[in-house]
């Protein structure tokens, strides 16, 4: 029986999620309800994806018995809440990058799919790519010996990208890009915690960073 998907937030993200979801096969996963603030954007996302119900709030799409998983694109200030909602609904959660603004707010969504004994994971999707498997295998096998040093290096033109900037909507390069090479990082070193953290940045007026270090 397919897994039977909800898809939380109208927005691009969500609509790429789609897209890369029906490239399984259907027998396997089928997206049956989509969830704006606005109705009218669920109903529209629902038409371009042939998705069968629509809802205009998180609320009504964690009500519905038919879900199974939800897939959490709302940008990351709205991830400890909404999470929450579909948690403490029964549904296991896959939640975009950042899974959350600060630890404080992991822990909470974490504490609360235990409690609800539900499934939570972080959708960064990097860790999927065959260059990204390849390279769990060769250091899984010592292929490469000890690890001394990681370097990574990410950025994107997003200055123009409102969610990318301001503060109040979770902007910022760590945030945004910058979880790319941390868990790249955390990857290569599997998971290991570091003994201490330096790091640098330079901030814009909207408080946010635009380069960190």
């Amino acid at each position: 029986m397919a897994t039977r998907w909800g898809i939380c937030s109208a927005g691009k993200i969500s609509h790429d999620f789609t897209v890369a979801l029906k490239t399984l096969p259907p027998g396997d996963h089928q997206i049956v309800a989509v969830a704006a603030r606005k109705l009218q954007d669920a109903q529209e996302f629902a038409k371009k994806h042939s998705i069968p119900q629509a809802y205009g709030s998180y609320e009504e799409l964690a009500r519905d018995p038919e879900i199974e998983v939800v897939y959490v694109g709302t940008i990351h200030p709205y991830h400890l809440p909404v999470g929450m909602l579909f948690m403490k609904a029964q549904k296991n959660v896959l939640c975009e990058k950042p899974m959350a603004m600060n630890l404080r707010e992991v822990q909470e969504l974490v504490a609360s799919a235990k409690m609800n004994n539900v499934f939570l994971m972080e959708a960064v999707w990097t860790r999927f790519f065959p260059a990204s498997l390849e390279i769990e295998r060769l250091l899984s096998r010592g292929e490469v010996g000890e690890v001394k040093m990681v370097k990574a290096d990410f950025g994107v033109p997003l200055m123009h990208v409102p969610r990318a900037v301001e503060k109040e909507l979770g902007g910022g390069a760590l945030l945004d890009i910058g979880i790319y090479c941390l868990q790249f990082i955390c990857m290569v070193y599997n998971g290991e915690k570091p003994e201490c953290i330096q790091a640098t940045g330079v901030c814009l007026d909207t408080g946010s960073d635009t380069a960190m270090g």
